[in-house]
């Protein structure tokens, strides 16, 4: 989807069209970007941006705090349309997916026309707008989408992907962040084409595992059937707070909440994690991030949240005020963990009760369920 959060404010919100809107909250405090107008990114304003500095950029564009049960409620139609041109459907985020045509050829025609036809679909059916890359795969349609926009249309065809990829900038690939971009500017690689150009095994000797899964995606290559299990090698929320923080009841109530919203969405996508990760920024800005490996795989908000909590107890300095706290997990799996009969039976039970939350988030909101449970078995950090 194309500005996916403004698009949906404009549309509840006509005379926003054709204007700076950033979505995040006030600008003068310490939040970040959560999406911005395309007007707003010509000032260099984008995701994950602290707000303060896109008000430095574009001090006359319109700040509008979110409406994130809105979101996805347009999110439930759009997976709807996408569903109603193939069943197989991966979404990815609220405004994201990937569709699998293959053998939906006689129903939508052309893998063209079928793409100009999806477009035409969810405008018709939302008032929004989106791009699409059509490709034989996950990778490079991902990416053909995101040079198409916005609201355009780009396809590779078979045998085309090593081409269409060489000239992009390395960073262009999905998975590839800040730390592995520098490490691969010091064996001067640039661009997709760069990577190309080594032998797999020297950029598995230089990189490890990221080498060898970073050649076969220069050539358009998935790795595994599913790509947001295969790009999503971690998931994670964090907050900053409206002002630095000391007390420890407010940061651990702020750890609950974000672990609540980690396994809300790791249940969502069938996923468990094998390891817990917990970040804190100080307000000096020191950054500190400490990770726990589980005894075995979970989404149960609880256990994320005492994983975080024990973290939080071995990492805290409690002479600083902190400025940002998250939780991220990672190694993530798919299978079910083994259990004893006693633990299935709680579990089934704790299954339960998250399914019913879930449900009800779904239809109203994260905002909508708050669970005490997360709250169980504390232990006093120190």
């Amino acid at each position: 989807m194309d500005a996916f959060y403004v698009s949906v404010e404009e549309l509840e919100d006509p005379s926003l069209a054709g204007k700076a809107v950033i979505v995040g909250g006030d600008p003068n405090s310490r939040g970040v970007v959560a999406s911005a107008s395309y007007e707003a990114r010509k000032f260099g304003v984008r995701s994950a941006m602290p707000l303060q500095q896109a008000k430095r950029r574009c001090p006359h564009a319109i700040f509008i705090r979110g409406h994130y049960d809105k979101y996805s409620e347009y999110s439930r139609k759009i997976h709807r349309i996408f569903s109603s041109f193939t069943p197989v459907v991966e979404m990815v985020s609220v405004d994201e997916a990937y569709l699998d045509l293959t053998g939906c050829e006689l129903l939508h025609g052309p893998v063209i026309r079928a793409a100009d036809t999806l477009i035409r679909a969810v405008k018709q059916a939302t008032g929004l707008r989106c791009s699409v890359g059509a490709s034989s795969s996950h990778v490079v349609s991902k990416i053909a989408s995101d040079q198409a926009k916005p609201h355009g249309l780009l396809c590779v065809f078979p045998g085309c992907e090593a081409a269409f990829l060489a000239p992009l900038p390395v960073r262009r690939m999905p998975g590839v962040g800040k730390v592995t971009e520098r490490q691969l500017q010091v064996l001067a690689i640039k661009t997709i084409g760069d990577v190309q150009r080594q032998s797999a095994e020297e950029l598995e000797r230089r990189l490890g595992k990221v080498g060898a899964w970073l050649y076969r995606k220069s050539f358009g290559q998935d790795i595994e059937a599913y790509a947001w299990r295969e790009e999503a090698r971690s998931v994670s929320h964090e907050t900053t707070f409206p002002v630095d923080v000391t007390d420890l009841e407010t940061i651990r109530q702020s750890l609950s909440e974000l672990s609540q919203r980690l396994g809300h969405r790791l249940r969502q996508h069938g996923l468990m994690a094998r390891t817990v990760g917990l970040k804190l920024r100080y307000a000096s800005f020191q950054t500190v991030s400490r990770e726990r490996t589980l005894p075995r795989p979970t989404h149960f908000d609880q256990e994320i949240y005492q994983a975080a909590l024990n973290l939080l107890g071995a990492t805290y300095d409690r002479r600083q005020k902190v400025r940002l706290l998250g939780v991220r997990a990672s190694n993530l799996a798919t299978q079910a963990r083994q259990l004893s009969l006693l633990d299935e039976e709680r579990e089934r039970k704790l299954a339960r009760v998250l399914e019913a939350a879930d449900q009800l988030r779904g239809r109203f909101g994260f905002e909508a369920v708050r669970l005490a449970g997360s709250r169980i078995k504390e232990k006093e950090p120190g």
